[in-house]
């Protein structure tokens, strides 16, 4: 039996366009400045939008997994990559929540929404690229995405070989304390053990 509010890309896209309409209201108001609105409105957007293409090509038939082959990479000097522009947006969990306290409602709406069955299904079809426009959302609204959406364990640096060690010449003898004589008398002087 369908959904009463349809296919599971649909009613995200209904929560997300809710969404939109709470973080609106609140800049209407004054209570938030436009230029960071429009930064939230663009993340929203393409949360949106990355979600609803995947949701299509997998409903088409058309989405398969890429294929991830490992190829040795020949010894070369890494280029250091260009540095990325620092986010504006904040970084804490529940940042929008912090900022729009109307976005809580959504929260809970995305809970009920990553429950269903029919989107756990969806979220199986294609769990890696679905991954980071989905925790990105979940960051925001302080939801605790579900484990599909756990990020791949990170590679373990190689061990470095042990070092071997090579055995020590042997030490030299300490030299013995050269005793100096001044006006005849044994310099530093050895004064007997009081007891």
């Amino acid at each position: 039996m369908p959904h009463p509010y349809g296919v599971p890309a649909e009613r995200l896209a209904t929560l997300l366009l809710s969404l939109v309409r709470a973080v609106d209201s609140r800049q209407l108001t004054g209570r938030l400045a436009m230029p960071l609105f429009i930064l939230i409105f663009n993340r929203i957007r393409g949360i949106k939008q990355t979600f609803g293409r995947l949701a299509a090509r997998i409903a088409a038939g058309r989405f398969s997994a890429r294929r991830v082959t490992e190829r040795p990479r020949a010894e070369q000097p890494r280029a250091k990559p260009p540095s990325r522009a620092k986010n504006p947006l904040p970084r804490g969990v529940a940042w929008l929540i912090k900022l729009v306290p109307e976005a809580a409602a959504h929260a809970s709406r995305l809970r009920h929404l990553l429950a269903d069955p029919e989107f756990s299904e969806l979220l199986a079809a294609a769990p890696a690229p679905m991954r980071r426009p989905l925790r990105s959302l979940c960051h925001m609204l302080g939801v605790e995405p579900p484990p599909i959406l756990a990020p791949p364990p990170r590679a373990r640096p190689k061990t470095p070989a042990p070092k071997i060690e090579r055995p020590r010449a042997p030490r030299r003898p300490e030299k013995p304390e050269k005793v100096r004589y001044v006006f005849g008398l044994r310099y530093p002087s050895v004064l007997p053990d009081p007891k």
